[in-house]
């Protein structure tokens, strides 16, 4: 049986309840922080890295004021495990995250004791809020206000996805499309096969209007962003900007609908671009742009069997659920002008688990030392030193592959793959025979990383 849902005078009970001490400190002494999460945003769907059929004129002068990441990756190819590790720090696998997503009939949600970048940074004082997709179970007691986020306003899951019936409704909640009260909340029907597509939008733990219209929602994401840095300006603030978009199924809004020559998909990226570029300008307006650190990234590779509803991975293999670079290689972007360097390409392998330990050091805190840390503080490489990039022991692809270095192992039921990505990012060259001791001695650090983690 599940849980009912908490009140809200028991959610900021619960939030109060931090194991850290709040501290407060002033806009000037820390950075603000954005991190915006593209959806399925494949390695070559940007103009700079390659993209043709539409155009990214926002995120190509970010590129451009700031550093563009080559070698950049997410923890896992596919979004519930991806989107832990970002805000953790830590491989999903380490709090038993069997590496599927979760859907509105599951009971879980990751653990409310992992300690997210929002908890961390909410310890100094900083305010906090998440505006997009969740993805991290959807019941009270998983969603975003039970884990560091003072506001919360999005789609608890995938867009493809609909509803449970027994989510809390507020007592305004609108509905659309004809549909009512009675619908939302009849358990005898099977919600997957009638209500798929139709997601409900939250605000804090209610739900406030279902369906959402989607073709709408990335304005209303930038719109909700910008409310949320205005109100904050004052103070330092850590915004976690999640898009549903490129995921499928594909929206637009009438202003980006039927504009670019790419179709709907690059309709979609468009839009995306024009959202990054709203945050950066009002970031611009309220002259809080040299103190706020922005990054723009993916969750994942594109989800290449949507074909064309899907983007692409440029010369990278593979896609989205794959343990090959096109499944956790995205693109990414740093951007804060005056602090990052202008006009870089980093070619450093860095991830999104680096988030958490590099945002705590830049608040001037630590990451939880009570566990196992995955990412790296990269400072120095937002600093543009990229020679002074640190080194991790392994990176890990869902489970099924484990990078050393430039070495990457993968391992599946067809057959065993060594590849250098120095030379060879495309993944073509399969090295195995070439050099057998060095991919047994990664096969079995495979092994025993994967053995660790559980």
């Amino acid at each position: 049986m599940r849980m009912r849902n908490l009140s809200t005078k028991l959610i900021l009970c619960l939030l109060a309840a931090t194991p850290f001490a709040v501290t407060a400190v002033s806009a000037a002494e820390t950075p603000n922080i954005i991190v915006i999460y593209a959806d399925d945003l494949g390695y070559g769907d940007l103009g700079c890295y390659g993209a043709e059929g539409y155009t990214t004129p926002n995120l190509d002068r970010m590129a451009e004021e700031g550093i563009r990441f080559t070698d950049f990756s997410t923890s896992s190819s596919i979004c519930t495990p991806s989107r832990a590790g970002l805000l953790t720090g830590r491989y999903a696998q380490r709090w038993g995250h069997d590496g599927k997503v979760y859907f509105p009939h599951h009971d879980n949600g990751m653990p409310t004791d992992e300690v997210t970048i929002a908890e961390v940074l909410k310890a100094k004082g900083y305010q906090t809020g998440i505006v997009g997709k969740w993805h991290l179970g959807h019941l009270p007691e998983f969603l975003p206000t039970n884990q560091g986020f003072d506001f919360y306003f999005g789609i608890p899951y995938s867009n493809d996805m609909w509803q449970d019936p027994e989510a809390k409704l507020a007592e305004d909640v609108v509905f659309n499309a004809n549909l009512t009260r009675e619908d939302f909340q009849n358990e005898e029907v099977d919600n997957k096969k009638l209500h798929r597509n139709q997601v409900p939008l939250m605000l804090g733990n209610e739900v406030i209007e279902w369906p959402v219209d989607q073709s709408q929602i990335t304005r209303r994401y930038a719109e909700k962003a910008k409310e949320f840095i205005v109100a904050n300006k004052a103070e330092p603030f850590f915004l976690y900007l999640a898009h549903s978009m490129p995921h499928t199924p594909l929206f637009a809004s009438d202003a980006f609908n039927g504009k670019s020559e790419r179709g709907l998909f690059g309709d979609v990226i468009e839009e995306l671009d024009w959202s990054v570029g709203e945050v950066l300008q009002t970031l611009r307006d309220n002259e809080l742009e040299k103190n706020t650190l922005v990054i723009f990234t993916s969750d994942n590779g594109p989800w290449l069997s949507k074909k064309d509803h899907a983007g692409t991975a440029g010369s990278l293999r593979d896609g989205k659920f794959s343990a090959y670079e096109g499944g956790c290689r995205v693109p990414c972007i740093a951007w804060q002008p005056g602090t990052v360097p202008a006009g870089l390409t980093c070619d450093a392998q860095t991830s999104t688990l680096d988030f958490l330990p590099t945002f705590a050091a830049l608040a001037n805190t630590q990451p939880p030392q009570d566990r196992e840390i995955d990412g790296l503080d990269i400072r120095e490489v937002l600093a543009g030193n990229f020679d002074q990039a640190p080194q991790r022991d392994f990176f890990l692809y869902r489970g099924k592959a484990i990078r050393q270095g430039d070495w990457k192992y993968i391992e599946n039921k067809k057959r065993k793959q060594l590849f250098n990505l120095s030379s060879d990012k495309e993944e073509s060259k399969n090295l195995f025979g070439q050099f057998p001791e060095r991919a047994q001695d990664m096969a079995k650090q495979l092994t025993k990383v994967t053995e660790q983690l559980k």
